[in-house]
């Protein structure tokens, strides 16, 4: 029961660093942090013995308060990047708008140049 134990604490100190690299923006971590915790998870539920489970409760209880604060967290991201190209987009259109109204005068014809070479 004890090797249980700890594969569940494994996971929730995963999953603390998980939440910490994505509260700081360190998104390749947060990643590779994920799937070591879902290989850790994946060894747990391989692990389980049903009839012992209710030993185990408290920490799978507070392995979904923090799946629910690590998914809350990448939420935020999601809706910063979304934020963030639209605002992307509106100054594209914005910098179009100004190239359409930019009159373009090619320097051959203008009368200052020199027209002969040599």
């Amino acid at each position: 029961m004890s090797d249980k134990l700890e594969v569940l604490d494994k996971v929730l100190d995963t999953g603390m660093k998980e939440l910490s690299c994505l509260c700081e923006g360190q998104l390749d971590e947060a990643e590779r942090l994920a799937s070591e915790r879902l290989t850790l998870m994946e060894e747990a539920w391989r692990m389980r013995d049903p009839n012992r489970i209710n030993m185990l409760k408290e920490k799978l209880l507070q392995l979904q308060s923090l799946h629910g604060q690590i998914t809350a967290e990448a939420k935020k991201l999601h809706a910063a990047i979304k934020r963030d190209l639209l605002r992307a987009r509106q100054e594209n259109k914005r910098l179009t708008g100004y190239r359409s109204s930019i009159r373009y005068t090619p320097l051959s014809s203008s009368k200052f140049v020199d027209k002969k070479v040599g």
